[in-house]
């Protein structure tokens, strides 16, 4: 009896452990299917190249992005800016990138047909060709917003913030799909970090955006902090060594007016005294001073835990897009945490990170799943994926969304992001100046995040112009234009 019983002790253990193990896997192959398909190391695709005519992939009206010919060979946009503009979106077939050519390799090399299907070609002796695609993105559209960054690295991302759909993708400097073999050989060179899509992995300091972290935390964590006001004299003073904020009644300076070595300044812009302030209209005109105190207040515990809560420091696993998050750094003084609180110490984010947040707050706090594949059809044309919208995560309540979108209502209409208006819609945005070094003559990246808040056109942008200057002058300006061809072509 008692071996019995042990026998069925044992049993019982490894059906436990099986089913743990099953459960594991069926997770891991959803969460990392997408990426684990797509990697150039993946064999079984690169010998389907070979046995399958891969499927046509078209923009969202319909516009050929790429196809193959007879001979077997992929062929681009006979435009050189479209191709530019697009690649990113595209992907090359040599495995370099992570754009459609590898994430939907399953429907444009056939992975998907039935036996039915495979059984007819083998019969009828021709060669398989794969189903053909249709992306979310307009390429017109994507070829503007290129046009747009031209001088400058950087990246613009345009989503539909109801259906999660990428309209517009594009990043400086990009490379051109149709000259692969040229890279290759040395007959064409590639700037550094070309086959990056910065849009997508592009990690950067986030500088002012990130306030909108920050306004969350003090929504979450500060009693009634919406009816209080804060004082912005001026410049808050740090102890150097210790990083340790001092009190208002020390002086920084010494006789001559030069800042005494042992401290550092946090400031703002022109070093701009704001007076006094509602939270809301400090995150309007972007007071470094209030919210590097908010930050202090509370707390790094509470900063990187609300933080997380919006996608920090996790992973960005989407089905469609292969994406990098942000990261949100310990602060271990005051100073750092100060910093951070207003997007600058180690706090890093990508543009579609920033993107999906602002989705979220233009959806009322939940974030879409981004799409960038809009239709699937077989050899008969017959589309037969349904795409329907899917809920990403719901990273705000619908109270922390309403406020948040009032607040970047107010930077658009009167505070630093009035050139992102655009006329007879209402645009909501937050600019950010990110400062990436401390030589002299060294620029800063320019951010500008937002949306149009309307049903007709639910579009939120994410611009990126590295180097180039502050957000409100630089960035906001593009969104605009963006925005207003979007509304115009109707991005739909």
């Amino acid at each position: 009896m008692n071996t019995r019983r042990n026998i069925k002790g044992m049993l019982a253990v490894f059906v436990a452990l099986f089913l743990l193990l099953a459960g594991y896997l069926v997770y891991i192959v959803g969460a990392y299917g997408t990426y684990w398909f797509a990697s150039p190391y993946n064999t079984r695709v690169t010998k389907q190249k070979n046995a399958v005519q891969a499927g046509t992939i078209f923009d969202r009206r319909g516009f050929v992005l790429a196809t193959t010919n007879e001979a077997g060979e992929r062929n681009y946009a006979a435009d050189e800016s479209m191709r530019l503009a697009t690649a990113h979106v595209i992907g090359d077939t040599t495995g370099q990138t992570l754009g459609a050519e590898a994430l939907f390799a399953k429907y444009l090399l056939g992975f998907d047909q039935d036996l039915g299907e495979q059984l007819s070609y083998l019969v009828s002796g021709k060669q398989r060709t794969g189903a053909d695609i249709m992306l979310t993105v307009d390429a017109a559209l994507s070829e503007y917003a290129y046009s747009l960054l031209e001088g400058n690295n950087g990246a613009i991302l345009l989503m539909n913030y109801k259906t999660g759909e990428v309209l517009a993708c594009t990043a400086r400097p990009g490379f051109d799909p149709a000259r692969m073999k040229d890279y290759a050989t040395g007959g064409y060179t590639l700037a550094e970090g070309s086959m990056v899509n910065r849009a997508t992995m592009g990690r950067y300091t986030p500088g002012s955006t990130f306030k909108i972290v920050t306004a969350i935390a003090a929504l979450r964590y500060l009693p009634n902090v919406q009816s209080r006001t804060f004082l912005c004299s001026g410049p808050l003073v740090f102890e150097k060594e210790s990083g340790t904020l001092v009190n208002d009644d020390v002086n920084p300076y010494d006789e001559t007016g030069t800042l005494c070595e042992e401290y550092i300044l946090l400031r703002d812009h022109e070093d701009a005294r704001h007076g006094e302030l509602t939270l809301e209209e400090a995150f309007i005109h972007s007071c470094n001073h209030v919210f590097a105190q908010l930050a202090l207040e509370i707390g790094e515990t509470n900063l990187r835990k609300t933080a997380e809560s919006l996608g920090f420091n996790g992973e960005l696993l989407f089905d469609e897009l292969v994406a990098y998050p942000g990261t949100y750094s310990d602060a271990e003084t005051d100073f750092e945490l100060a910093w951070s609180g207003v997007g600058q110490h180690t706090d890093i984010i990508t543009p579609v990170h920033l993107c999906l947040i602002t989705c979220a707050i233009a959806n009322g706090g939940a974030a879409m799943e981004p799409k960038l594949l809009k239709g699937v059809s077989g050899t008969a044309g017959i589309e037969y994926k349904s795409l329907a919208p899917e809920e990403y995560e719901a990273f705000l309540k619908g109270n922390e969304a309403e406020f948040l979108a009032a607040c970047m209502r107010g930077v658009v209409q009167r505070g630093t992001g009035t050139r992102a208006a655009v006329d007879g819609y209402t645009v909501c945005g937050k600019t950010g100046t990110a400062e990436v070094s401390s030589a002299k003559n060294a620029r800063a990246h320019a951010w500008f995040t937002g949306y149009i808040d309307s049903d007709a056109h639910p579009y939120a942008i994410t611009v990126i112009v590295e180097q180039a200057g502050g957000g409100g002058t630089v960035a906001a300006p593009i969104a605009s234009k963006v925005l207003e061809r979007a509304v115009k072509t109707k991005a739909e």
